[in-house]
């Protein structure tokens, strides 16, 4: 034989077996979309063998036998059948129907444990793998937008602070993959620590609105946002790669991530690194705004003076652009069937971010700040967690998760043409344990409990240092300079009672205790120590009832309870025209909330629903008027300032209304729409109670069209199924697709009035208008997504189509105008 036959004959060889072994693996596809399917349940006609499908849709056929058929399952979609044989000689692609009804969703973050939505009365939003695919959002901050029922607050280019019923910052809990990122100097203002959440590696994300102490312990007054990073498969390899650019603010994504799994152990790991320049604002701007929030003038050095500069561009917002990276391993080890067991690696850093907000203010005709900065701000999480499951007398599911946390928050100023920086130094390390345990007691009734446990160390320095010189003096420091250390201790329990087929009932309770304890080294303040121990009992009950399959109505009474950290009671911080100083006689603040729910479904075309809640603060801890050793006034900084504190004030109250619309019109086309208002009042000193939204939406529609061609001669004979008896035009399709996906969608707010904001500055009334306060905006925005293939996509939005000026309540910086987005992906 000669050579060019024996390459002939390996080349034979080798395609036979690389199509053998490719055969034995199918992709599961949303017929609609084209977007991959995960968790589909593959299993033959006695459910001898069984398969499920990753998050690329694959899933392993090699374990069922030629002769046998294998169904295809998903609590969304039409059930498919197919022949394993005739799967195998076709091209590899499984596509499954959407069924013509809203089916039931599952979430995770209300009980800390897996149940069906309809059964669960709390208002929750949930973010699914294919939205956050195709999202072209930013930041893990800016992906909350989508749900329509989140605004979101920025002081600068590095910003993102959501608001959950007129909570914000400490007020609402975020939590990573079952870990608490709150900390003991979470501050009660605005918070950027969202953005730290890599959000190209999330597999799904659950807003929770409403008091959710009972579950979650203290903070979660307004909700919880739980981010999920998704999770590493077995029996799997793929290397995802995509970029990004965003015209608005020269934005660069570049992300990749791989994926290796074998039989009992995986891995995936990913790296996103995020580029952005000076965020360019809308130009479109009503004549009755005036030059509000244009950027006239910055600051920068000329012969190693600071000097004001005019901006030629006033657009163009200076001072906005950062970078940041991201890095994410996740370890999956399974060495049995009922248990897994995760290593969870983050580390989020960033370069330094600049205060837009501050750099902005004047003082006099030259600007207040030459420099005004985060230092890098970095998040290191490493976490340990076993799922296990076991019939046994304590549990049927279990999870264990220790965690480690370490981060580090900077703040550099520099008053214009003063030679004297200042650096305020925050290191705090988190170390937490979360045990929680389901036990089924019988069929319906189920007992979830649990404990948990958090230490926060936190450790705060100051100095001054002559940029000219070098020379380096002490400073106050931001939080007690003698360290801070704050410990939890809880309990919780919640009962679920399944009553019959139309009324489930839930009932909890939660006991937290926490210590804390700060030492002062200022002599300013008239005391060097302060120690707070605190107990809070908690509870909830709620039963959600169904008349008739397409009816729900929820019934919840819930309480909620935060413990004050450092940042609340250790915190001096100047900002505006106030100071604010320490105070130790603060006591945890409670909500006591009563809501109602309604849900209507009308089969195959669209679900309503809608909440009515009251929330009831009592010691609520806002911003008074304070004085020091008989003073009102206090010199920090080189000036002089108003001196307040927050404190526990007597009653507070927030009332508001949720409503959701989504319809599944005809001919693949999809409306959704949201609509919230809310009112919040601080009755003890008879002001608007901060952090409250004016009235704010979202409005969409969405079609999807699918440029499937079929392959008619690799289409694998659909049987029905033997069980359901399916008729055979309800069984899945299979061929080969290009899809591409359209969306409009509204964002929108209403105005907020000067004289419905708060005075203490948590509305940040000096970045409104003076007198007017926030103008009411809206922006169209376009969004399509075109799969070119199962390999290849690439998307292309617009958003903010009129270009409009506008900023998001209480933002000291105006949004991006016009922004053209391009993406390409890439699965190999």
């Amino acid at each position: 034989m000669g050579p060019a036959k024996r390459f002939q004959a390996i080349l034979l060889f080798l395609t036979i077996v690389f199509q053998s072994i490719d055969a034995q693996h199918v992709i599961v596809l949303d017929e609609s979309s084209g977007e991959p399917i995960d968790h589909v349940a593959l299993y033959n006609q006695d459910k001898s063998v069984s398969a499920l499908s990753d998050i690329y849709g694959k899933a392993d056929i090699q374990a069922f036998k030629n002769g046998d058929s294998i169904y295809f399952q998903h609590s969304s979609y039409v059930l498919a059948g197919f022949h394993k044989h005739e799967l195998a000689y076709g091209d590899g692609r499984v596509w499954l129907v959407k069924r013509n009804i809203m089916m039931e969703e599952f979430v995770v973050s209300a009980i800390r444990g897996r149940e069906k939505k309809g059964e669960t009365p709390c208002m929750i939003n949930v973010l699914e793998p294919d939205q956050l695919n195709t999202s072209v959002s930013q930041t893990g901050a800016d992906i909350l937008l989508a749900t329509g029922n989140v605004m979101v607050q920025k002081s600068q280019g590095g910003g993102g602070s959501p608001i959950l019923r007129g909570f914000e910052a400490n007020k609402i809990l975020l939590v990573i993959d079952g870990v608490r990122m709150n900390n003991a100097i979470y501050r009660s203002g605005h918070l950027q620590n969202a953005i730290t959440i890599d959000n190209n590696i999330l597999d799904r994300v659950e807003v929770l609105f409403g008091p959710s102490s009972t579950m979650y312990g203290s903070d979660a007054l307004g909700g919880v946002i739980h981010y999920y990073t998704r999770s590493p498969e077995f029996n799997d390899r793929q290397l995802g790669l995509y970029t990004r650019y965003s015209t608005a603010n020269q934005g660069k994504t570049v992300h990749a991530d791989f994926s290796l799994g074998g039989r009992k152990i995986a891995n995936l790991t990913s790296f996103t690194l995020k580029d952005f320049g000076d965020t360019r604002s809308g130009r479109n701007r009503p004549s009755v705004i005036g030059d509000w929030g244009l950027l006239n003038h910055y600051v920068s050095q000329a012969g190693g003076t600071d000097t004001t500069l005019i901006n030629t561009d006033p657009h163009i917002q200076k001072n906005s652009a950062y970078r940041q990276y991201d890095l994410v391993s996740r370890t999956r080890y399974s060495p049995v069937s009922l248990i897994d067991l995760y290593l969870n690696l983050q580390l989020s850093t960033s370069s330094d971010i600049d205060r837009f907000d501050q750099l902005n203010d004047y003082e006099g005709e030259d600007l207040k700040y030459a420099e005004w900065y985060y230092g890098p701000q970095n998040r290191f999480m490493a976490s340990v967690q076993g799922d296990f499951k076991n019939y046994n007398l304590l549990y049927t599911n279990a999870t264990a998760t220790l965690a480690f946390q370490r981060i580090t928050e900077d703040r550099i100023t520099r008053r214009f043409r003063v030679d004297d920086k200042l650096f305020q130094e925050e290191d705090v390390f988190v170390y937490s344990g979360n045990f929680d345990f389901m036990k089924v007691i019988k069929e319906s009734r189920r007992l979830y409990y649990g404990l948990e446990i958090t230490h926060n160390d936190v450790h705060s320095d100051a100095r001054y240092e002559d940029i000219r010189n070098g020379t380096v003096r002490s400073a106050l420091t931001r939080y007690p300079g003698g360290g801070s250390h704050t410990n939890s201790f809880s309990l919780y329990g919640n009962y679920k009672m399944i009553l019959s087929d139309k009324m489930v009932l839930n009932t909890g309770l939660r006991y937290n205790y926490g210590l804390l304890r700060s030492k002062f080294t200022d002599t300013n303040l008239p005391y060097d120590e302060i120690r707070i121990n605190n107990g809070a009992l908690t509870g909830s009950a709620s039963l959600v009832y169904t008349p008739a399959p397409t009816w729900q109505y929820d019934f919840i009474l819930a309480t909620g309870f935060r413990n004050p950290n450092v940042d609340d009671y250790g915190k001096v911080r100047a900002k505006g025209d106030y100071v604010t100083v320490p105070n130790e006689n603060l006591q945890p603040e409670y909500t006591y909330n009563a809501e109602i729910g309604i849900s209507k479904k009308i089969p195959g075309i669209a679900t309503f629903s809608g909440s009515v809640y009251f929330t009831y603060l009592t010691n609520a801890i806002v911003r008074t008027d304070h004085t020091m050793n008989g003073l009102d006034s206090l010199l920090y900084d080189g000036e002089y300032y108003k001196i307040i504190t927050n404190a526990n004030a007597s009653l507070a109250t927030i009332q508001g209304i949720s409503l959701n619309a989504r319809s599944d019109l005809a001919s693949n086309f999809r409306f959704m729409g949201t609509f919230n208002y809310l009112k919040g009042t601080d009755i003890t000193n008879n002001v608007p109670l901060g952090h409250i939204p004016p009235v704010f939406g979202r409005l969409s529609i969405s079609h999807n069209l699918n440029l499937r061609f079929p392959k008619r001669s690799n289409h694998p004979e659909r049987i029905s199924h033997p069980e359901l008896g399916l008729p055979r035009n309800q069984i899945g399709v299979s061929g080969s697709a290009r899809t591409l996906t359209t969306e409009f969608y509204i964002h929108y707010s209403g105005k907020k009035y000067w004289s419905e904001m708060s005075p203490y500055g948590e509305d940040n009334e000096d970045e409104a208008i003076p007198g007017e306060g926030y103008p009411a905006w809206y922006t169209i925005n376009l969004r399509t997504h075109y799969r070119i293939s199962e390999r290849f996509e690439i998307q292309v939005a617009i958003e903010n189509l009129l270009d409009r000026f506008y900023k998001s309540f209480a933002s000291g910086i105006g949004a991006p105008g016009r922004n053209f987005i391009f993406t390409l992906r890439a699965t190999i």
